[in-house]
């Protein structure tokens, strides 16, 4: 599960995975530790600067400010400011910028430093950053809010994206504990193409590690599934679980594969 995190860490310098390389060998906990560490000086080297401006955009109307986002700051910049906004100041901002700049925008936040901000943002605007995210394939982005979002938002969330685009985001998702609460939203009626995806996927040796973090009743139900499957693509799926070291660790889902 190294490679996800090393494009989450490419991602935050800005530069291509492939300069990333020489990380392939290190587990994912060190390269997150690596990630964590550089988005700590990359965020925390201005912060007196971005309260500064922060406090200062309280002095003009937020028409202005968004004007002034989009037109001066950019992204990046606006994401640096973003964290220190009071969260109603930064709702009234986002209601105010189109969702295009607002996608631009989350590519370049920490979501942990806009917890306040999630908790209540509008569950429609979240779905609109979402679609626009999922429509330009930045799964990466979306991967890293999954585990911050709210209930209901993540809810609305996971009715709006396609099979495929779940099953990216989740590989990026930065906090593993949550996704028994996403695959809980997801229905039964929608799991055979959820185990079709997989099957067909060329992520398989991301996906299945990822598996391993849902609870039993969520490897039950998209056991259930699997079984449907084709014998060569249930073959081909334990082969890969077994190559990985998780198939004895994937429960019912490696039961479902044999």
């Amino acid at each position: 599960m190294s490679r996800p995190e090393i494009a989450k860490l490419a991602r935050l310098l800005g530069e291509p995975v492939s300069r990333f390389d020489y990380l392939v060998g290190l587990s994912a906990e060190d390269i997150r530790a690596i990630r964590t560490r550089a988005t700590e000086v990359l965020f925390g080297g201005n912060k007196a600067l971005f309260d500064r401006i922060a406090l200062a955009s309280r002095l003009v109307p937020a028409a202005l400010t968004a004007a002034i986002a989009q037109r001066t700051f950019g992204p990046l910049l606006s994401a640096r400011v973003a964290s220190a906004l009071d969260p109603t100041r930064a709702i009234d901002l986002v209601s105010r910028l189109p969702v295009t700049f607002l996608a631009d925008v989350a590519a370049e936040l920490d979501p942990r430093r806009i917890a306040p901000v999630l908790a209540v943002l509008p569950v429609d605007k979240v779905i609109q950053v979402g679609t626009e995210l999922a429509n330009r394939q930045d799964h990466i982005t979306m991967g890293r809010f999954v585990g911050d979002l709210p209930a209901p938002t993540l809810r609305a969330l996971v009715t709006s994206l396609d099979e495929e685009s779940l099953l990216h985001t989740a590989i990026y998702t930065d906090n593993p504990a949550r996704l028994p609460d996403l695959f809980a939203l997801i229905p039964d009626t929608r799991l055979p193409a959820v185990a079709t995806t997989i099957a067909s996927t060329a992520l398989i040796d991301d996906l299945l590690p990822l598996l391993t973090h849902l609870d039993h009743p969520s490897q039950s139900r998209l056991a259930t599934a699997l079984r449907d499957l084709p014998p060569t693509q249930r073959h081909h799926l334990s082969d890969v679980a077994q190559a990985l070291g998780v198939l004895e660790s994937l429960g019912p889902i490696g039961s479902a594969l044999a």
